[in-house]
């Protein structure tokens, strides 16, 4: 069972990931009283993107990053500003210390990260990475979906977000340039209707679901 007023730390590899995952299941957290950390690991601007606006372009990303999760209560935000799209580029060792750095920092009870199963290179860098850094000291470890590129997911784990869908649909909003149109994946309407799914499956109205892939139970 988790601790009260405790720690949490939510990894995403872009900027929106950390929304589209976890967006719910943050502003429970803030609302029960804990901290909410979050890590940008890349820059959010796809590699293809050179020129002299690139600059200009990450930082734009990085404020509406900002007020996102601002506007989620989170604590603090951390950006690493490593290649989007181009992680497989970055040393390994060079992500798994800067993790280890944050995780021993912030000191988490639980941390939110990315699934190994997902067609996205940089989201399974990011879980290779948090499982290394995570090794120890860390109680809890929980892989989340991204609506757009996660497969084959499996959750073992519910949250019910019927006081959050809202909070959450409100945040994505404000990533103008990434949501689309219904029927794409990145869409208010999408986010919606998959939080619909998942709570069907779970017997709620509307969930966010999880895979749990390390948790330390102490039996007293």
């Amino acid at each position: 069972m988790m601790k009260s007023n405790s720690r949490i730390l939510v990894i995403a590899a872009h900027p929106d990931d950390e929304v589209f995952g976890v967006g719910g299941t943050i502003v429970k957290h803030v609302k029960k009283g804990d901290e909410v950390y979050v890590v940008i690991v890349t820059d959010g601007v796809l590699a293809k993107c050179y020129g002299e606006n690139r600059f200009d372009i990450v930082q734009r990303r990085r404020k509406v990053c900002l007020e996102v999760t601002k506007a989620l209560g989170v604590k603090e935000v951390l950006f690493f500003n490593l290649p989007d799209a181009k992680l497989d580029t970055v040393p390994q060792l060079n992500l798994n210390k800067l993790l280890e750095d944050v995780i021993e920092k912030v000191q988490p009870y639980r941390v939110y990260t990315h699934s190994p199963n997902d067609l996205h290179r940089d989201h399974r860098i990011v879980f290779e990475s948090t499982m290394v850094a995570t090794r120890k000291n860390v109680a809890e470890v929980y892989c989340y979906e991204v609506l757009s590129s996660t497969s084959g997911f499996k959750p073992n784990v519910y949250i019910d977000i019927s006081n959050e869908l809202k909070h959450k649909l409100k945040a994505l909003s404000y990533y103008r340039n990434t949501v689309g149109k219904f029927p794409f994946p990145i869409s208010l309407e999408a986010v919606n209707t998959f939080a619909k799914f998942r709570g069907i499956e779970a017997g709620l109205i509307v969930a966010e679901a999880f895979v749990c892939v390390k948790k330390i139970e102490e039996i007293k």
